[in-house]
């Protein structure tokens, strides 16, 4: 059975269509069909039920899925395992880091080095949108990110969910702020949100409770990277933000008040996430297993150092 067809069969498996598992992997939808059509004649079973462009996987289908992932991740697992043996030196883990949790997941690649010294560490910081995409596409091996919507051939490590905080520009309100605040006042402000870059993630979230609690939001902005909005907030602009607790110090911001959030809603859902396919990363694993996230010092709301 060629390894090539498994990998293609599993990626058609997990997109639903020809069209959408072709751009996944960079080729063209007619060849893609016939390694599929191959593979049903070698096996002489049907693997997926044709609805239109949507594919539905039949009983045999979701049995050879479930084999595939296992065997491909062996040979992943076994190739990796021969060039650490061959050239040790040269050993590379490639991570992919979002934006969102850059402070939270900070100490757990640290101490990946810690442990790791001689090894290569090649982090790509991005929105967790386009590291899911370079997921799919080989390009990393794990990725620190929020935990997808859609876990279709993905294998996810999930931790507690990280709090909500309202970072508010001193200018927009000169007096402390009420704290914790109420999660539907803070729609009320000026506002600038968190937002990746394409697909459904944290401001859909965070804009769906607000309408469910009948307030129509003052967004005035979107940024992608939560360093970015701190800094501008910091810099003058008058607004506030909804941000996780892990990536705010109030210490640093003289020109904000950090304000907990009374009744919030669980948005932020950091993860380690690996295709189904792909073996886990046992360096990581052995921190994280040992008992990630580390203690950590509680948030002063006071914003004393």
């Amino acid at each position: 059975m060629d390894l090539k067809r498994l990998k293609y069969f599993c990626v058609i498996f997990e997109q639903g269509t020809i069209s959408q598992a072709a751009r996944i992997l960079n080729m063209a939808q007619p060849p893609l069909s016939k390694r599929i059509q191959e593979l049903e004649e070698e096996l002489n079973v049907a693997l997926f039920l044709r609805h239109g462009r949507r594919l539905e996987p039949t009983e045999s289908g979701y049995h050879l899925y479930k084999n595939a992932c296992a065997i491909l991740r062996d040979v992943e697992e076994t190739k990796r395992e021969i060039i650490l043996i061959a050239n040790r030196e040269s050993r590379l883990l490639r991570i992919g880091l979002t934006h969102l949790f850059q402070s939270y997941f900070k100490p757990l690649i640290l101490r990946l080095h810690e442990h790791n010294p001689h090894v290569e560490i090649s982090v790509s910081v991005s929105d967790s949108s386009n590291l899911e995409s370079l997921l799919q596409n080989g390009l990393i091996d794990i990725a620190l990110i929020q935990k997808p919507a859609h876990k279709e051939g993905y294998d996810c490590i999930s931790f507690a969910p990280i709090s909500l905080v309202a970072v508010i520009n001193k200018q927009l309100s000169p007096e402390i702020p009420c704290s914790p605040i109420p999660f539907l006042t803070i729609g009320k402000f000026p506002l600038v949100l968190l937002r990746r870059s394409r697909d459904a993630g944290t401001y859909e979230l965070i804009t769906d409770h607000f309408r469910k609690g009948g307030v129509n939001p003052n967004i005035i902005m979107n940024i992608s990277q939560p360093g970015v909005i701190l800094d501008w907030l910091e810099s003058g602009l008058e607004a506030a933000a909804l941000l996780p607790s892990s990536e705010v110090d109030p210490a640093k911001l003289a020109n904000c008040h950090v304000v907990e959030i009374l009744s919030s809603p669980q948005i932020f859902f950091p993860a380690v996430v690996k295709m189904s396919v792909a073996s886990y990363m046992k360096e990581m694993m052995d921190i994280v297993q040992a008992g990630y996230p580390f203690p950590a010092k509680p948030i002063d709301f006071s914003g004393k150092a």
